[in-house]
């Protein structure tokens, strides 16, 4: 099984920014791959967030995908916007990226929908 939040997490400690750290390592086994998304880019969301959302969508998600995956997210750090996070608990980005990574690969998403 791949280790999707430790790669997410590798990359953003290698100088990625948190959409394209998230995007990258979920990008793997996506087919549908394009760009990843810009942090902030869509009403002040954070990149790990959008790149997370593109992801599913890419690979079939629905958009009870989207909210079940915003609803562990925010369970977990209240917040989706980044302003939002990082005021919260400043620091922190390393940690949204691999919680980012970790859930989508929990909703059992990395494998496409037929």
């Amino acid at each position: 099984m791949i280790d999707y939040e430790t790669i997410a997490r590798n990359n953003h400690r290698s100088g990625m920014n948190c959409a394209m750290a998230v995007y990258d390592a979920l990008g793997m086994n996506n087919t549908n791959k394009t760009t990843a998304p810009r942090p902030r880019d869509n009403g002040g969301y954070c990149g790990a967030v959008l790149a997370a959302e593109q992801t599913i969508r890419e690979m079939g998600g629905s958009d009870s995908d989207i909210d079940e995956f915003e609803k562990q997210f925010t369970a977990k750090y209240g917040h989706l916007k980044c302003a939002e996070l990082r005021g919260f608990m400043s620091g922190k980005c390393n940690d949204y990226v691999g919680s980012a990574a970790a859930i989508t690969a929990k909703m059992g998403i990395m494998s496409p929908h037929v």
